[in-house]
């Protein structure tokens, strides 16, 4: 543990090693690594792989280890399925024995080198990393190459709600607004202001105004405060005891009591002590 991710892709170049030999696999015993993040392949790119599979067959061996009902794969994720969309029912591959703490490790910080993670993915990724390696943000960054705060926005955006998320990973939302966007709690906002992103082609300066302005309208909007809540019974209890002829004004955060002139007051205080 603590190695760099160049140093693990160097481990792991598809070079046969002495002893190891390539296998023609069943693909259906061949499972998907469960930490592996990516979830979207482009379906363009993945047929020009499989028309190049049929011509030229897989040139580089996938690598898989073994587990109990068939085999794990390590790398090569992209050919396996390019196979199965050629038709074919067998891969080449190479089989090595990798404990489950490595196997982990050179799954997620290989996948995070790659170029073609969507946001989502990346950040999927990077919280598999610090929740499965024991990383702190700092460190995953430096295994990876990342600035600290880069991490910190990225993971931001497993904040927003599912929606904004699937937006931001078919490109209809930038990362720079979604960056912006994950920085709020009002998940309404987020919505709405997401929703106007697209229609309007927003700038990601002029959602940072639009958010001021509702946050600064919000801040003026009065507040119905537990006084004013219960105005009426306080009135009551207010002119119970300095009588009817008072005028009692509750405010937000205040009671103004009001009388016709202070021997009122004054009375009404005797009054009281008596």
């Amino acid at each position: 543990m603590g190695r760099k991710i160049d140093e693990l892709l160097e481990e792991n170049k598809v070079i046969i090693n002495e002893n190891e030999e390539v296998l023609d696999l069943d693909i259906s015993k061949i499972k998907s690594n469960p930490e592996q993040p990516r979830v979207n392949f482009d379906s363009k790119a993945m047929k020009q792989l499989a028309d190049s599979i049929k011509q030229h067959g897989v040139i580089q061996p996938v690598i898989v280890k073994p587990s109990k009902d068939g085999y794990i794969l390590v790398a090569g994720e992209r050919r396996v399925r390019a196979s199965t969309l050629a038709g074919k029912t067998t891969v080449p591959a190479i089989v090595r024995e990798y404990n489950e703490i490595y196997l982990t490790e050179l799954s997620i910080l290989e996948n995070l080198q790659r170029e073609d993670l969507s946001p989502i993915e990346e950040a999927i990724a990077y919280e598999r990393a610090i929740k499965n390696l024991g990383l702190t943000q700092a460190e995953l960054g430096e295994r990876i190459g990342k600035s600290r705060s880069y991490i910190t926005n990225v993971l931001g955006l497993l904040n927003l709600p599912v929606t904004v998320m699937k937006d931001v990973d078919n490109g209809l939302i930038s990362m720079g607004h979604a960056k912006v966007l994950s920085k709020l709690e009002d998940t309404e906002m987020i919505v709405r202001i997401s929703k106007r992103i697209i229609q309007d082609d927003l700038s990601v300066r002029k959602v940072e105004e639009i958010i001021q302005q509702q946050k600064n309208k919000k801040r003026s909007k009065p507040k119905i405060s537990v006084l004013k809540k219960y105005e009426a019974p306080i009135k009551a209890k207010i002119e119970s005891l300095f009588g009817p002829n008072i005028k009692v004004h509750i405010t937000a955060n205040d009671i103004r009591v009001r009388f016709l002139d202070v021997q009122e007051i004054i009375d009404a205080l005797e009054k009281k002590q008596d």
